[in-house]
Parts: C-alpha cells; sequence; structure tokens
C-alpha cells in the first residue's frame, strides 16, 4: 500500500512542477511580447529576446521532456546529439553566408548585392 501512495506523491510532485513551469514559461513569453513593442536598441533587444528564448528551450527540454527524471547517459545522449546538430547549423550558416562566397569564380551567379539593386 505504501508503494503505490508514494508512487502518487512522486506524480502529484511532477504535476506540480509542469504546471509551475507552464505558469513560468507564460510569464516568459508575455515578457518577450512586451520587449518587442518598447523602444530599445536593436542588439539588446536581440540578444535578450535569445537568452530568453534559450532559457525557455532549456527548461522545456529538461522538465516537460522529463531529462531530469532520466538516468545520467540518457542526458548526455542527448546533449551530445544536440551539440552536433547546433554546430553543423553553425558551420552551414557560415560557410553558405553571402560573405563568404566568391561570385568572382561564377561568372553565371548573379551576387544578393546586384538582385537588391535592380528590383
Amino acid at each position: 500500500m505504501s508503494d503505490h501512495s508514494d508512487h502518487i506523491a512522486v506524480e502529484q510532485k511532477r504535476y506540480h512542477t509542469f504546471y509551475n513551469l507552464a505558469i513560468l514559461l507564460s510569464f516568459i513569453t508575455f515578457v518577450e511580447l512586451v520587449l518587442i513593442f518598447l523602444p530599445f536598441i536593436t542588439g539588446f533587444l536581440f540578444w535578450t529576446l535569445v537568452v530568453l528564448s534559450v532559457a525557455k528551450f532549456f527548461a522545456v527540454i529538461f522538465i516537460f521532456m522529463h531529462l531530469i527524471y532520466d538516468k545520467t547517459i540518457y542526458t548526455l545522449l542527448f546533449m551530445s546529439g544536440l551539440t552536433l546538430a547546433t554546430g553543423t547549423v553553425i558551420a552551414l550558416v557560415v560557410l553558405l553566408s553571402p560573405k563568404a562566397v566568391d561570385f568572382e569564380a561564377m561568372p553565371d551567379v548573379v551576387p544578393p548585392e546586384e538582385v537588391a539593386e535592380t528590383e
């Protein structure tokens, strides 16, 4: 009997954790929406929104995806895959940015600056 009641107590604690996290995520989203409409410097606004979004991302991953309750090896495996994917995206953005392309070596391709000027 006590094993069943212990399980129920653990699940109730998790429920309250999920509920509190949902409230916190709603509040952070509200702050993000308010920040968009306030007259801040673009760089400050961008980095503030990035930090808030990353915080929300990790909160959802660790709490809603139950990583906080899993074994450490599963969390490490997930984080290693996430790190590899993030590194791949960053490398592709850097490699494929218009500043990194040698348009003089490709006479048939029109640079983005010239396309913007003709429109």
